[in-house]
């Protein structure tokens, strides 16, 4: 497993199950399956041939009869009863939002959500924090030059967010404050070069977007 899917494992807990929404090749639910793990264990993608490279890899590891393996669009199989850890990784949040907005059952304190989104981890936050969902911890995980973001939220509570905190979470909770500091200043970058292009424009200056993206970068700057 690679770094990003170590750092979910350290999330799971002994429980009634879990599934892994677009499992891809299948290498966490058969690690889980590998190690211990006692629950039931779901693998699912919307796509058959990761699937059956799933099944592949599972059998490899002698542990096909411990996962279920199913062919479907997100959480649309699972059966709430079967599981309380529910991880989507690798996709963007815009995508793990409809995932969930499809599922109302997930939305009970019942349930665990491992989530990591690849981009527009913004439009997560945003939905879980109006969803009444409690973001309950976040890491950051150096791997290939890049950092991942992994988000911990569990329904039932409430986690308030600035503009900049949308981005790039809230430090209380972060794990590692190094790598907080390293993603609030590639933002900061990020946000002032999309202003100094929009004012490059000699009416960009008086863009809606140009005054949103002002703010944010300026509570980005007041987060360190």
């Amino acid at each position: 497993m690679n770094k990003r899917m170590h750092a979910i494992v350290k999330y799971i807990e002994p429980g009634r199950g879990l599934i892994d929404v677009g499992t891809d090749h299948g290498y966490l639910p058969t690690w889980m399956a590998s190690h211990g793990y006692h629950g039931n264990i779901i693998a699912a993608d919307i796509n058959a041939a990761p699937l059956q490279k799933a099944r592949e890899n599972a059998e490899k590891a002698g542990v096909t009869d411990r996962i279920t393996f199913q062919l479907c669009d997100g959480l649309e199989q699972c059966k709430p009863e079967s599981v309380d850890t529910i991880i989507i990784a690798g996709m963007g949040g815009d995508l793990i939002c409809r995932i969930l907005d499809l599922a109302e059952w997930c939305m009970d304190r019942r349930y665990k959500l491992i989530l990591q989104p690849m981009t527009k981890s913004e439009v997560l936050r945003y939905w879980l924090t109006n969803n009444e969902f409690e973001i309950l911890a976040e890491d950051l995980v150096p791997e290939g030059g890049n950092l991942y973001q992994l988000i911990v939220a569990r329904f039932g509570g409430s986690t308030r967010l600035s503009d900049g905190e949308l981005f790039l979470g809230k430090k209380q909770i972060c794990t590692d404050w190094e790598l907080y500091e390293q993603q609030r200043q590639k933002l900061i970058k990020r946000f002032e070069a999309a202003i100094a292009g929009m004012e490059k424009n000699a009416a960009g200056a008086g863009l809606p977007a140009h005054r949103l993206y002002r703010e944010i970068l300026e509570d980005l700057e007041r987060l360190g």
